[in-house]
């Protein structure tokens, strides 16, 4: 019994502390060696993604903030973030960067701006004006997803692992080729003094039960 108390408290504090963290840090790159970014021309090397990922509990809301920056010319022409499919124009709350299209999918031959070397359909939202730096503030959770950048004509750069998925948790880093995005959940995290409670009573019932075994 009192290894399963025990066990069951070890779990639980690692449940808490990564509940607690609310900002996430990564970056891809084809920089050596990280290996974890894709692209041609110019941008087939010293390419980066960079991305801040927080949440606010004044708000309830999560602020997701990119940087990219090329390998050599030519020069950012868009950018497409991927979001779930549920995702829709009423979660992208104020504070969004503007000139943004989309929530929608973007194809490889879309009209009038086509997306070159794109693996698949992306369902995502489209900066258009060429920032190199952008965020998107609503109120869905994180996820691993797909990112997808251009440069003139026919230069471009997405993330190593696009198209594919994973289980991995949440984390700083990019967990071998992936970008944090808007996921489907708006689950809130719990206030570190939620957690307390809870901790102090499984404490309390771990005590009374050795007191018992004990007896």
């Amino acid at each position: 019994m009192k290894k399963i108390i025990l066990a069951t408290l070890i779990l639980f504090c690692c449940f808490a502390v990564n509940s607690w963290a609310t900002t996430f840090i990564g970056s891809i790159s084809n920089i050596s060696p990280d290996n974890t970014m894709v692209g041609n021309n110019n941008w087939a090397s010293n390419t980066i993604l960079n991305w801040t990922v927080s949440f606010s509990s004044s708000t309830n809301l999560w602020t997701y903030s990119y940087t990219f920056a090329e390998g050599g010319p030519p020069e950012l022409s868009h950018s497409i973030i991927e979001v779930s499919l549920d995702f829709t124009s009423d979660n992208i709350k104020t504070g969004t960067t503007e000139g943004y299209e989309g929530p929608r999918e973007f194809k490889s031959d879309d009209p009038g701006a086509s997306n070159p070397g794109l693996l698949g359909p992306i369902w995502g939202i489209k900066w258009n004006q060429g920032q190199t730096t952008w965020q998107i503030v609503t109120d869905k959770e994180p996820m691993w997803g797909d990112f997808y950048a251009k440069g003139g004509t026919s230069t471009y750069a997405y993330n190593l692992k696009f198209g594919q998925t994973t289980d991995a948790l949440i984390q700083d880093g990019n967990v071998g080729g992936w970008v944090l995005v808007p996921d489907t959940g708006t689950g809130i995290i719990p206030e570190p003094g939620t957690f307390l409670l809870l901790g102090t009573g499984l404490l309390g019932i771990a005590a009374i039960r050795y007191r018992r075994s004990k007896k």
